[in-house]
């Protein structure tokens, strides 16, 4: 399955690996035993290909931009969920399909597009893969956990993360928006701001619209809250603090989850600038996962008005104004900003469908 997935930094081209961990093992030796750490083996992995020139290069030009700067770069994650191969600009898909894409556009152009990347079919698998590195069957993540789902065991427990890699490479690492990587114990992100379940699984308890049988049907609604499953806004640390601050009550809270998620990342950008640490900031996007409902200051706003693409602008206006941020803070040249999505569009829920060229969409194997 194909996603589409760009990295910012116009200054030089190096191995994803390496500029996700930033730590240089060849020009930097002193975080080669915290870099070593991720390194695992076993009689039934194949050997990981080795290419030292470019990691020789790709070192010293990190060892050159931490001279610079006087720190290990940042990394900030912009995931959008269910976004097509073929819905922004740069892929021939946004104003010519109805949502331009003006700001994902403008960073694939002064960055590298990855187009040699492969996503897993589905969310979770997807993102547990982003934060270990590992194929999801190594993981046990290999489909969504949604609501009612109970794990054999927390995944996270012998995992090593890249929260936790970074924590320990002296990073402050934060994730907002879409959790859905499991058990929400043993990430180690330093705070989490947030929703748990994925955005169809806030919207099908209110939305009549796509869910007529469970919203009008109370037996039925009882079951899906007897799950326990969260509707709620959460706040939480590494600490083990959590609070809940706010419930979703109905459709105008879903459609502007984005938007308040949004502004906690300018905020939370702004304070980790002038932390005068490195930091990893993962944005998780709920939009533009079925159902789609666009911020009531973005309804119409794109070419087809329709609500998918309404959300596709909306999405591209905060990642531009996140970029915007980062550059304001001062710390936009020592960050490395990927911007991918999960997996492909889902292709069977119009007009909530987002586009690809290719066979295979959201699900495919």
């Amino acid at each position: 399955m194909r996603s589409i997935r760009f990295v910012r930094p116009r200054l030089f081209g190096l191995t994803l690996v390496a500029a996700c961990l930033g730590l240089p093992t060849l020009a930097m030796p002193s975080h080669a035993s915290t870099l070593t750490k991720a390194v695992r083996t076993s009689e039934s992995m194949e050997p990981a290909l080795s290419f030292p020139e470019q990691e020789q290069n790709a070192a010293k030009k990190l060892a050159d931009l931490r001279a610079r700067t006087g720190k290990a770069p940042n990394i900030v994650w912009l995931v959008i969920d269910d976004m097509g191969w073929g819905d922004p600009g740069v892929y021939g898909g946004g104003a010519a399909i109805g949502a331009a894409t003006p700001n994902i556009d403008r960073l694939a152009a002064g960055g590298f597009k990855l187009t040699s990347t492969y996503s897993q079919p589905t969310c979770m698998p997807t993102r547990s893969a982003i934060l270990t590195g590992r194929l999801p069957v190594h993981t046990g993540l290999t489909r969504p956990i949604l609501a009612g789902d109970t794990l054999a065991k927390n995944p996270w427990a012998d995992e090593i993360s890249l929260p936790a890699l970074l924590g320990k490479a002296g990073y402050t690492t934060v994730l907002s928006g879409k959790w859905h990587v499991g058990e929400a114990e043993g990430m180690r992100f330093d705070e989490f701001y947030g929703y748990y379940p994925a955005q169809k699984e806030l919207s099908q308890a209110f939305d009549k619209r796509r869910y007529p049988d469970l919203v009008l049907n109370p037996e039925r609604l009882e079951m899906l809250r007897a799950t326990g499953a969260s509707e709620a806004l959460i706040h939480a640390f590494k600490d083990g603090e959590t609070k809940e601050i706010q419930q979703v009550r109905g459709m105008e809270d879903v459609a502007e989850a984005d938007r308040i998620l949004k502004e906690f990342t300018l905020a939370k950008s702004a304070d980790l600038a002038q932390s005068g640490k490195p930091f990893f900031l993962k944005h998780c996007f709920m939009k533009v996962h079925a159902d789609s409902f666009a911020s009531k200051a973005f309804e119409g706003k794109s070419g087809s008005k329709h609500p998918y693409k309404d959300a596709m602008v909306e999405v591209d206006a905060y990642v531009g104004e996140i970029i915007q941020a980062l550059d304001e803070a001062g710390v936009l040249e020592n960050t490395f900003v990927f911007v991918t999505s999960d997996n492909g569009p889902q292709l069977d829920s119009w007009p909530d469908s987002g586009y690809t060229p290719f066979r295979g969409a959201k699900a495919s194997a």
